[in-house]
């Protein structure tokens, strides 16, 4: 799945969030959006989706401009995570997840067998088939936030779009995070991800895309984003580089 934007200024009130950013995401590649609080992260994210209208410019789905997709095709080309999502709070883990098939079934029609093939290995691969019979508001911050990623992946769509999705989760499952969604991109799926943790973007090894007063102003693999230089423009505070035993680079505040 090939995601693009060519000029893309989205606005909200008088305010241009998003200015005048073009980019491409091939398929099976992943790409981290970093960049400041109120840099138009989740707004760029979002209006790729067709989620929030363009004052100019587009976005396309594979050369479909996204406006005049249905929301149905455009959940089976590529599956969200939002930053919070409200709801489910009586339904339990299966049920949740298997929500998530929702944009290959007519209303009210009933999962096939290939619908539960996904909805399981989509729980297996996230780790929470264990929570299966678990309500939703029984879980964690970090066992709620596993289960809304479970569903992205159960959508079967080929491109995922996630922001902040290391949310709430504690260092292993940030870890065992990171290794899923390298396996999913080696696998084809096209990653999009807003962080604002450098160190997972490294871990990840993608391209970094950085916006600043919504505008673009990095767009390179992130070997090259880790310079203090760079780092700077971006977040206008110091950084320093740091290298682990095994030589795996990571950056730190400069406080």
């Amino acid at each position: 799945m090939r995601i693009t934007a060519e000029n893309l200024t989205v606005r909200r009130g008088r305010r241009e969030v998003v200015r005048g950013v073009s980019l491409t995401v091939d398929p099976g590649e992943a790409v981290a959006i970093v960049g400041p609080n109120g840099g138009g992260k989740t707004t760029l994210l979002q209006a790729l989706l067709g989620l929030l209208p363009h004052a100019s410019g587009c976005a396309r789905l594979d050369g479909d401009d996204v406006t005049r997709l249905p929301r149905r095709e455009i959940a089976r080309r590529a599956a969200f995570l939002p930053q919070q999502i409200e709801g489910f709070a009586g339904f339990c883990v299966a049920d949740v997840v298997r929500a998530a098939r929702y944009a290959h079934r007519r209303p009210f029609e009933p999962l096939c067998a290939t619908d539960e093939d996904a909805v399981r290995s989509a729980m297996d691969a996230c780790a929470i088939t264990d929570l299966s019979d678990r309500p939703m508001h029984a879980l964690s911050g970090g066992e709620r936030q596993k289960v809304w990623l479970a569903a992205a992946v159960a959508q079967g769509a080929p491109a995922l779009l996630l922001d902040e999705p290391t949310t709430a989760l504690d260092p292993r499952h940030q870890a065992d995070l990171i290794r899923m969604l390298r396996r999913l991109r080696d696998e084809g799926k096209t990653i999009l991800i807003v962080t604002h943790d450098l160190d997972a973007a490294v871990a990840l090894d993608c391209r970094v895309v950085a916006l600043r007063d919504g505008r673009k102003v990095f767009d390179a693999p992130v070997s090259s984003f880790l310079d203090e230089g760079a780092l700077r423009d971006v977040f206008d505070c110091g950084f320093e580089l740091l290298s682990s035993s095994d030589g795996t680079p990571g950056v730190r505040v400069r406080v």
